[in-house]
């Protein structure tokens, strides 16, 4: 059994490390995020300026230290992206457990913690898609301790003894490893043995430029890049001035009305984005993510990012159940809501696809946005100065 595990090891070892890091973070959904996080956090944790912005691949997507940093007035704090992708309220759960237990450690705060709450993470819909479960739980078997584990048994004996079966693993999962080899096979050049040509793919000007954007940003950086990079504290950068032009040109091909009408169908089979039915599990799990996430911060604030209101237009029992969902987190947890859903200056062209900002435009105007609400009020201008000016 031994020999056999190790095997397989060895065997998705060999296929993750011949995959590009960027298919590899797209396929398995960030669980390399996540370990990057991790073994980053206790540095984090050691901080006495530290403000995290914590939440999904809205945030990771969406979110700058830099440029918040930048433009946020009062106290100097060192910014990080804690957005991860693929996660549900029970992985950010456990996530949120992790940080507040290397704050307490330390026996300090965060001076901030901006907490993003992703509506259609938390629907039942969200929890009965197959492969969104499947990576869900991969993060789940990074994150969970022996305790979690019994705890998990205790209501599902079966999840849990797959979350076990996951970690002998190493935190990886055979959907994705299929995922992988798939990419290898029918994505990749094909190898010698393959029996002809194959057809030109609809998408390979897209593909192209991502390609050039990606060789762009190797130059640039001139190092390899962890999916979580300390260096630029959890922002994923691709835009840079050697990369931008064909980023733009990606951008235009990406957010393109037909990619768009397949990508909001997606959504709504998988994470009932426009009618929101909740799940109570869910929600009851993002209570606990602000609370605990609140016991170890100076001041928190729970955030509703910027919806594309050019293509995602709730139903209005999708708005009621929004609102009744949004005023329990606010009740149950004390946590003030910024809710910047349908903030006017955001508009389609800041996208990248239905829900995701751009890092040409979205990003920055994000990051500059939470910089001013959360920023101490300016003094106020004395009588004579203002006279004089």
């Amino acid at each position: 059994m031994l020999a056999a595990l190790l095997l397989a090891r060895g065997f998705i070892s060999q296929v993750e490390r011949t995959t590009d890091p960027e298919t590899r973070a797209n396929i398995t959904e960030g669980a390399g995020r996540v370990r990057g996080f991790l073994q980053a956090l206790p540095d984090i944790a050691a901080r006495e300026d530290s403000a995290l912005v914590f939440g999904s691949s809205i945030i990771q997507h969406g979110f700058s230290p830099e440029v918040f940093e930048a433009h946020l007035r009062g106290p100097r704090v060192t910014a990080y992206n804690l957005g991860f992708p693929g996660v549900d309220p029970e992985v950010q759960q456990l996530l949120a457990h992790r940080v507040a237990e290397a704050f307490q450690r330390g026996n300090h705060r965060a001076r901030l913690m901006v907490v993003e709450f992703t509506p259609f993470q938390a629907t039942l819909a969200r929890g009965q898609a197959s492969r969104y479960r499947e990576l869900a739980q991969v993060k789940k078997a990074l994150l969970s301790t022996p305790g979690d584990l019994a705890e998990t048994a205790l209501h599902s004996p079966e999840e849990a003894s797959h979350l076990a079966s996951l970690q002998a693993l190493g935190g990886r999962s055979p959907l994705a490893v299929t995922s992988l080899l798939e990419h290898q096979l029918l994505d990749g050049p094909p190898p010698a043995w393959w029996p002809g040509p194959r057809a030109e793919e609809p998408d390979t000007g897209r593909k192209a430029l991502i390609e050039r954007v990606r060789a762009g940003r190797a130059r640039v950086e001139g190092r390899p890049v962890p999916e979580w990079d300390p260096l630029r504290r959890g922002e994923v950068r691709l835009v840079f001035e050697q990369t931008r032009e064909d980023y733009l040109a990606w951008l235009r091909l990406r957010a393109a009305p037909e990619m768009l009408e397949g990508d909001l169908q997606w959504r709504v089979e998988t994470s009932d984005i426009l009618e929101l039915r909740f799940d109570e599990r869910r929600v009851a799990a993002f209570v606990d993510v602000v609370r605990t996430l609140a016991s170890v911060s100076e001041r928190t604030v729970l955030l509703l990012a910027p919806r594309n209101r050019a293509w995602v237009h709730l139903t209005p029992e999708g708005r009621a159940r929004l609102a009744e969902v949004v005023a329990r987190l606010t009740r149950d947890t004390g946590v003030p809501v910024l809710d910047l859903t349908e903030a006017p200056e955001f508009t389609a062209e800041d996208f990248v696809d239905t829900t995701h900002l751009n890092e040409s435009s979205g990003r920055p105007k994000l990051s500059r946005r939470l910089a001013e609400e959360l920023s101490p009020p300016a003094p106020p201008v004395a009588v004579e100065d203002a006279q004089e000016e």
